[in-house]
């Protein structure tokens, strides 16, 4: 993670846990986001945007692609196993996930792949006539 991502910090805990905190700026024209991601393997690392806070659309009852504890889920469970790099899959799969999140801020519409867009509390919000 230092050689990829030097901006991020690391911290462990004696159970084998690492936490790395750090600032992601998908694009030039992006917002920057102070990250968390927190891994204990060979579970999945969870990541947490600390700021700034996300947003949530008027029309929608909450972000696309992130669970119910507001982590945000950047990918599907078949697609991470616990040999692989945070550094050179979860670290890219973040900013894309920012990138398709901003864009979905502008547009309401998710452009990322997955199977989250589907859910009911990802779509709009329907005014009652």
């Amino acid at each position: 993670m230092r050689v990829r991502f030097p901006q991020f910090t690391r911290s462990t805990k004696k159970t084998g846990s690492i936490a790395w905190k750090g600032t992601l700026q998908p694009t030039m024209l992006s917002d920057a986001y102070l990250v968390e991601i927190a891994y204990e393997p060979p579970f999945r690392p969870r990541i947490r945007v600390l700021s700034p806070p996300l947003r949530l659309r008027d029309d929608c009852h909450r972000q696309p692609h992130t669970f119910e504890d507001g982590t945000l889920c950047v990918h599907e469970s078949y697609q991470w196993d616990g040999h692989q790099l945070v550094a050179e899959t979860i670290v890219p799969w973040i900013c894309l996930w920012l990138f398709f999140y901003q864009t979905w801020l502008q547009t309401g519409a998710w452009r990322g792949e997955g199977t989250h867009p589907d859910l009911p509390q990802h779509r709009p919000v329907i005014a009652a006539s």
